[in-house]
């Protein structure tokens, strides 16, 4: 055998290695095109799919909260009007009270001093009596509040 025989059936045999390879590497593509692919394509339309519709969901979700939010904001500022109201109420109805004791303690003050009583006619007493039956002298008698009471600046 000559050098350029030897060579010759080397390179056949490494074609031939060439060829099988090519065919085994043609048919995995093959494979892989129809097989593989498809599925990728179908598995990405199929989470597309799902993606959109909890999106559409989200969507009437938030349109539906957005409507109820409006509602309880309307609400809430009615309410927050209501309760100035009855704090201006409250603020007169505190007013007036305090002017009711200041008169009434003007007029406890122009009262004449009572007539001193003569130190003769005093009876003595003993010290282990109690003082259940005595009533206290200072207080503060107040006109009663009702709620037909009118108060300042309201109907």
């Amino acid at each position: 055998m000559s050098l350029a025989t030897f060579s010759n059936a080397i390179l056949m045999l490494l074609c031939m290695a060439v060829i099988v390879q090519t065919l085994r590497l043609s048919r995995s593509v093959r494979e892989l095109r129809s097989s593989a692919l498809h599925d990728s394509v179908a598995q990405l339309e199929r989470a597309t799919g799902q993606a959109r519709a909890v999106l559409g969901e989200l969507k009437m979700m938030l349109a539906t909260e957005v409507v109820a939010q409006s509602r309880a904001a309307a609400s809430s500022e009615a309410l927050r009007d209501e309760l100035s109201v009855m704090v201006g109420i409250g603020n007169a109805v505190a007013e007036r009270i305090l002017e009711a004791v200041a008169a009434q303690n003007e007029a406890k003050a122009a009262e004449p001093a009572k007539p001193a009583r003569r130190q003769g006619s005093r009876k003595a007493r003993s010290r282990t009596t109690s003082g259940k039956g005595k009533q206290p002298t200072n207080l503060v008698l107040l006109p009663s509040v009702t709620a037909d009471t009118r108060v300042a600046g309201h109907a």
